[in-house]
């Protein structure tokens, strides 16, 4: 028989019992819940997932059509909608594209490349040295091919500062074979020229490939600047570097190579524009007198990319005003400046001449090209193809589930494209 204190602990066992059933029931179910909330949180998620990644994939596959697959751009007809659909991870989206007929007036950042076809550069270590001392120079000559197509290199040439030897035995590089050399007097002192041909070597340049040919040479130079002229073959002085790799001996008065010494260069403003818009760029055209010698200029030859036309009436600069006479030459407009008694410019000064040319032209990349000639030179001084105005089409894009769209601005090129901006959107 149990005593009423047994009977008593069980009842407050039992009570205690119900009521933690009582109170743990909604806890449960409150769990319950929440599991199955995340459970269709999960789905959701993975569902936005699976959408975005639909989405970002077509998006892609119309970048893709109108930068690489032959002939789509050229197909597409200006302010005319292409629609097609795609199925990606069990998602059916459409897909939207349309050549703009007035694209916007901010073009991404253009390509950086200034300059094609075969080039030369040059570089000397070290850069300085003392008065009366003698010092081996090593110098590099870089013959690159910024053309889209492939370029041999016969020859390549060098123009030693007066007073510096080739060092026999070496030439490292495309070849270890020492240079014939000759000897000139160009005014401002006797200096070895040295020629290495290339020719057995048949060294053929893939786009964007480069040779290169090292050597050394020895001088026990006294104050001063000493500069260095390389150029190549095919090309001659069009590949030339004018006088760069400056060598300071002690501490000369100024940055300015010994002599008659020039640079031009050129730029172009704007330099990307979409495609079939009229437009008027700006051309420069700076002579830098990078020489200890004053320099008379006779003329300046400027040659416009084709279907590129000058402005009447808009040179300018602190060269001259006037209109330049023009001519049609290998069916692209070229410009002369002549000008008797020469234009002259002093040492270490430079001068601008300035212009407008108009174009309305289809996708693609052009190319200017500028000469100098200066009294005091055998030779002009070029530009090389440079200037590049990126004329590209612009394309919109739109891709959508019905849910969400994903849209797109692409300015489209001859060889590149750049992606302008990229949204998505419910």
């Amino acid at each position: 028989m149990k005593t009423r204190a047994a009977r008593s602990e069980k009842g407050i066992a039992l009570v205690a019992v119900l009521a933690f059933m009582v109170l743990a029931l909604p806890l449960v179910m409150a769990a319950l819940a929440f599991a199955s909330t995340l459970s269709l949180d999960s789905g959701v998620k993975t569902r936005i997932l699976k959408r975005q990644y639909a989405l970002l994939g077509a998006s892609q596959h119309a970048i893709y059509r109108v930068a690489y697959e032959p002939g789509y751009m050229d197909g597409l007809e200006a302010g005319v909608p292409a629609i097609y659909s795609l199925d990606l991870n069990g998602e059916t989206v459409t897909v939207t594209i349309e050549k703009m007929v007035d694209p916007p007036e901010a073009p991404p950042p253009p390509n950086t490349d200034s300059s094609r076809r075969l080039q030369t550069y040059k570089e000397v270590t070290p850069t300085s040295a003392s008065p009366g001392v003698y010092t081996v120079f090593t110098y590099t000559i870089i013959v690159r091919n910024q053309d889209d197509e492939p370029e041999k290199v016969t020859k390549v040439h060098d123009g030693l500062p007066p007073g510096f030897t080739y060092l026999a035995g070496s030439t490292t590089g495309e070849t270890t074979n020492d240079p014939a050399i000759t000897t000139h007097d160009d005014g401002s002192g006797v200096y070895q020229e040295l020629v290495w041909n290339l020719s057995p070597l048949h060294i053929t340049l893939q786009p964007g490939q480069q040779a290169t040919v090292a050597f050394q040479a020895g001088a026990t130079p006294v104050q001063g600047n000493y500069c260095n002229r390389a150029w190549a073959e095919p090309g001659d002085d069009l590949t030339s570097t004018g006088l760069t790799a400056r060598i300071a001996v002690g501490s000369p008065s100024a940055a300015l190579c010994p002599g008659e010494a020039a640079t031009v260069t050129k730029t172009v403003q704007p330099r990307v524009v979409a495609g079939g818009v009229p437009t008027t760029f700006t051309y420069a055209i700076a002579i830098n007198n990078i020489g200890t010698q004053d320099v008379g200029v006779s003329q300046i030859r400027d040659l416009l990319p084709l279907n590129f036309s000058y402005a009447t009436g808009s040179t300018a600069g602190d060269i001259t005003t006037a209109d330049p006479t023009t001519m049609l030459f290998q069916g692209s407009q070229r410009l002369d400046w002549n000008f008797s008694p020469s234009v002259m410019v002093l040492a270490g000064q430079a001068r601008t001449l300035a212009f407008h040319a108009q174009a309305q032209v289809d996708p693609g990349d052009y190319w200017n090209q500028a000469w100098v000639t200066f009294d005091e030179l055998d030779y002009s001084v070029y530009t090389w193809p440079t200037a590049l105005v990126r004329v590209m089409g612009v394309v919109k894009s739109s891709v959508t589930d019905g849910e969400a769209t994903a849209d797109s601005e692409v300015w489209v090129g001859s060889d590149a494209y750049s992606l302008a901006w990229w949204n998505l959107r419910r």
